[in-house]
């Protein structure tokens, strides 16, 4: 039966570095279960430097390089870490997101879902296949909501830079992350037709991942000069 995770909790029956396991950290509190995410994965990277890692977000949805990533190992490695960053953003992967958690579980890769609240279909596959899931929920009324990207997307639709900078600010002091917001403005650019804004927003993401720049900053700076 699968088991559920608390802070704190040692790791299950299966080693995480020796055989597959599926991490799925969900919730209204997308920052803390980012950062979570975030910080299994640095500390499997940092026991296992060997392993490759693959991030898949929602306008990379790719079911066959995923089915490539359940049966198979790296090249030069024993074990992939695979984290799927709020595919479900993407409505193919969102329908075919159920039917692969058990078979994430059961590879010999490690795969780590990163997700807001989920929906009943991928709330009963957790349920029934995952080994691990950590759930991350706003616990009062007091806490700080998720951010709404519209406000911002509005502000940028409306060529009104500094109060797009602004609220921009308000989401990431509120501890939201700069790879969900890039990823929600993506979307809503491509929404908005703006087909270089969002060319521009997934160089900035992709560039951010690879070192090149800060994306917190690169963010910023986009968000100014529009």
């Amino acid at each position: 039966m699968p088991t559920k995770e608390t802070p704190g909790a040692s790791p299950g029956r299966r080693s995480l570095l020796y055989y597959g396991m599926l991490y799925v950290y969900h919730g209204t509190d997308i920052a803390t279960s980012a950062k979570k995410a975030r910080a299994l994965i640095d500390s499997l990277r940092t026991k296992r430097p060997d392993a490759a890692f693959a991030e898949m977000i929602a306008d990379q949805w790719d079911p066959s390089a995923l089915e490539g990533h359940l049966g198979t190992q790296g090249l030069f490695s024993s074990k992939y870490v695979v984290l799927l960053n709020r595919v479900t953003e993407n409505a193919d992967a969102k329908e075919a997101l159920p039917s692969l958690i058990g078979a994430m579980n059961e590879s010999p890769n490690i795969f780590i879902v990163l997700e807001a609240k989920l929906n009943a279909e991928l709330k009963r596959a957790v349920e029934k296949s995952a080994e691990k899931a950590v759930l991350s929920d706003v616990k009062d009324a007091s806490a700080k909501p998720e951010f709404n990207v519209f406000a911002l997307a509005g502000a940028l639709a409306a060529r009104e830079p500094f109060k797009a900078w602004s609220l921009y600010r308000q989401a990431i002091d509120g501890g939201s992350e700069p790879e969900a917001i890039a990823g929600m403005l993506f979307w809503k650019a491509k929404s908005m037709g703006s087909t270089s804004l969002a060319r521009r927003l997934i160089t900035l993401y992709h560039d951010g991942h690879r070192g090149i720049l800060d994306l917190e900053w690169g963010i910023e700076k986009l968000l100014l000069s529009c």
